[in-house]
């Protein structure tokens, strides 16, 4: 990876941003928008705006073209026409700039001519080191920096998922998911064509930055070997970050959109290719599936060894029957429990309940919400047990029952993450009340206990843990 592509996310001193709106400086325009953001977001280098036909934007002063600009520049933002690009690009060699986030659209995705001037461009920053994001992208944020270049308005929600993206839109779409759900990102790099930074890049730069738990991507096309070897060096570097990809483009319609959409030249993946397992590199068929199952990897333990061996806890027939049949189909096992295991359960439980698994608790939570949490302890303790789901109405027996029930509830939150901690097995929760503001479900969160509305979802996080820990198994023999 150059190292100015590290240089200019991480440690840039001075950013540009040029946008060339026409007459007046529009704020409508994604530029506007962008340096807005910038300036608001507390950057603490110094920021210069360009623009050659007014003298001063959003209360600070502009300058005709980059060449003007009195000091150093580490990172250029172009966000203008795109026949005022390959002339901003010019400017940025001529100032020493070596990074270069390029906005504008028109390039590979339009046909070959795009393609072919988007080369040149990337060949002639090359000969001078500089690095390019883009082209076709929203920008990027780096919260470590305080560096927002997005034409983004809403608060950013920080965590600990580093998101790459060829697409703004999506991006999007999660950024507004982790504002509803409490758990963020500290990076967004708007790839887009990905035209010279590509993604296994982005996946080096964000194993090494430590706000960084786990990486979360939307490509286009992927190579297997290259994320492999990516992999590989980041583990054999003691910095391995879990990935996971919605990796698109890949039925006949999806390849043809996405080469009009970043000019991506993807391939037909069926949903069932394995080309990924094994590498570390989980791959999600479902855009509402990247942002929960990111959130798994970056609070929870990866189950022991990879075990698929799955307990699912339940406080109602339905919610045990579905998760079990959704666990089976995410390539859980859902085993019958050990005698020893089963035993300890009844003690627990009402005589009607069932112990096999999946566990029909019968009644034990509706008497004290507790017991999801002295039940899943049980499930933990045995060792043909890698992991827990509880599903059902975790959090509502406050509102269901009675209010007493709501401290039981608290009191359950807790208890799970420090079994969590004991055990460490992962433990996820399914809830039909993940989008009511509950104080228990607010202690889940507090805990590092992901909870979900979806059954289906609940389970692909689930194996995805279990996906990570087979990666690691077998990565010490690298």
């Amino acid at each position: 990876m150059n190292e100015y592509f590290t240089l200019f996310i991480r440690r840039g001193s001075t950013a540009a941003l040029s946008s060339d709106t026409g007459r007046i400086s529009c704020p409508q325009k994604w530029g506007h928008v962008a340096a807005k953001q910038l300036i608001a977001g507390g950057f603490a280098g110094d920021i210069y705006l360009i623009n050659p036909s007014v003298s001063e934007i959003l209360e600070k002063p502009t300058y005709p073209s980059l060449r003007d600009v009195p000091g150093h520049v580490d990172l250029a933002v172009i966000a203008t026409s795109f026949n005022h690009v390959e002339k901003g690009v010019e400017d940025c060699i001529t100032h020493g700039v070596k990074g270069i986030v390029i906005i504008t659209a028109g390039f590979s995705e339009t046909g070959p001519e795009g393609r072919a001037l988007e080369q040149q461009i990337v060949a002639r920053c090359r000969e001078h080191g500089i690095r390019i994001i883009g082209s076709n992208c929203m920008g990027l944020y780096v919260h470590r920096s305080k560096l927002n270049a997005l034409g983004m308005v809403f608060p950013l929600p920080v965590g600990p998922i580093g998101l790459v993206s060829q697409s703004g839109n999506l991006g999007m779409y999660w950024y507004a998911q982790a504002h509803l759900d409490g758990l963020g990102f500290n990076t967004f790099l708007s790839v887009g064509n990905a035209a010279d930074v590509s993604f296994p890049e982005c996946m080096q730069y964000l194993a090494t930055d430590p706000q960084t738990t786990v990486i979360a991507g939307y490509v286009e096309a992927i190579q297997e070997e290259t994320l492999r070897q990516v992999t590989r060096e980041m583990y054999a570097n003691g910095n391995y970050k879990p990935t996971v990809i919605f990796l698109s483009g890949a039925t006949e319609v999806g390849v043809r959109a996405a080469l009009a959409h970043t000019g991506t030249q993807a391939t037909v993946r069926p949903d069932n290719d394995t080309s990924l397992l094994g590498s570390g590199v989980i791959r999600v068929l479902r855009s509402d599936e990247l942002f929960p199952v990111a959130q798994a990897l970056a609070v929870q333990p990866p189950t022991p060894k990879g075990g698929r061996r799955i307990a699912v806890v339940g406080d109602g027939g339905g919610s045990s029957v579905a998760t079990g049949d959704a666990a089976v189909r995410a390539g859980m096992e859902i085993e019958v429990l050990s005698a020893e295991t089963q035993e300890k359960l009844r003690e627990l439980m009402p005589a009607r309940a069932t112990p096999t698994n999946p566990i029909d608790v019968a009644g034990a939570t509706d008497e004290d919400p507790l017991s999801f949490a002295t039940i899943t302890e049980v499930c933990l303790q045995d060792p043909e047990v890698d992991g827990v789901i509880i599903t059902g109405l975790f959090g509502g027996y406050r509102m269901l029952l009675s209010e007493d029930f709501g401290a039981r509830e608290e009191a359950a939150a807790r208890m799970l993450g420090q079994l969590v901690k004991r055990y460490k097995k992962p433990v996820l929760v399914q809830t039909v009340y993940a989008r009511h503001d509950i104080p228990a479900l607010k202690l889940l969160r507090e805990e590092n206990i992901p909870y979900y509305e979806s059954v289906e979802i609940t389970c692909r996080a689930m194996a995805a843990l279990t996906e990570v820990g087979q990666f690691l198994e077998t990565a010490r023999e690298y």
